[in-house]
C-alpha cells in the first residue's frame, strides 16, 4: 500500500515537471526566435559561407566581368573551387523575386527586400538591385549581421549598412538603415 502511494506522488511530481517543462519552452524559444534579427532566415544558407556546388536551377549572371549564380534570392559567387554566398552587386538584373519579398516606399519609389538585398523594378518589369536605402525599415536581417554600439547606441552592421532596430506600435521588432556605403 506504501508502495503504491509513493508511485503515485513520485508520478504527479514527474508530470507536473514535464508539463511545466513543455509549457515553458515554447513561449521562450518563440520570443527569443522572433526578435533576433535574423529571426526570418534562418533556415537559408549562410551569408559568407563555402559550399561545393550552387543549388539545382541557379540562374547563372554575368555582372561587371563576374559569373554570380542566383537562386531564390541568394547570391554564389566562384570562390576557388566552391562558391561563397556574397552580397548582390549593384545593377544585377533579375525577372523574378523570391517567395517573401517585402517592399515599401522612400520618397515616391519603390523599393523591394529579401534576405539583405535592396531592388527597384526597371521599365522592362525585372528588378535591379541597388544601394540599401537610408530610412528603409525591414524586420529581418541574415546571419552576419554585427551587433556595434557607437555613442552608447546599438546598431547592427550588415555588409557596410548600419541598422537601428526599434518596436513599433504592434511591438514588433524592426530595423532601420540610419547609413549605408
Amino acid at each position: 500500500m506504501k508502495t503504491i502511494h509513493i508511485f503515485r506522488i513520485i508520478a504527479a511530481v514527474v508530470l507536473s515537471l514535464s508539463i511545466t517543462a513543455i509549457q515553458a519552452q515554447p513561449g521562450h524559444n518563440h520570443h527569443r526566435e522572433r526578435h533576433a534579427p535574423n529571426h526570418r532566415y534562418r533556415d537559408l544558407p549562410h551569408w559568407g559561407y563555402k559550399y561545393k556546388v550552387v543549388p539545382k536551377g541557379a540562374f547563372l549572371l554575368r555582372h561587371s566581368g563576374i559569373n554570380y549564380h542566383y537562386h531564390s534570392g541568394i547570391y554564389y559567387r566562384p570562390y576557388g573551387d566552391t562558391y561563397v554566398i556574397v552580397r548582390a552587386p549593384i545593377g544585377v538584373r533579375v525577372r523574378t523575386l523570391p517567395n517573401g519579398t517585402v517592399h515599401f516606399v522612400i520618397g515616391g519609389r519603390r523599393y523591394f527586400y529579401y534576405y539583405g538585398t535592396y531592388y527597384v523594378r526597371s521599365v522592362n518589369d525585372d528588378y535591379i538591385t541597388v544601394a540599401p536605402p537610408v530610412g528603409a525599415i525591414v524586420d529581418a536581417l541574415p546571419d552576419g549581421y554585427k551587433k556595434v554600439i557607437i555613442d552608447n547606441n546599438t546598431y547592427y552592421e550588415f555588409e557596410g549598412t548600419y541598422y537601428k532596430a526599434f518596436i513599433d506600435e504592434n511591438g514588433e521588432v524592426l530595423y532601420e538603415v540610419v547609413s549605408s556605403n
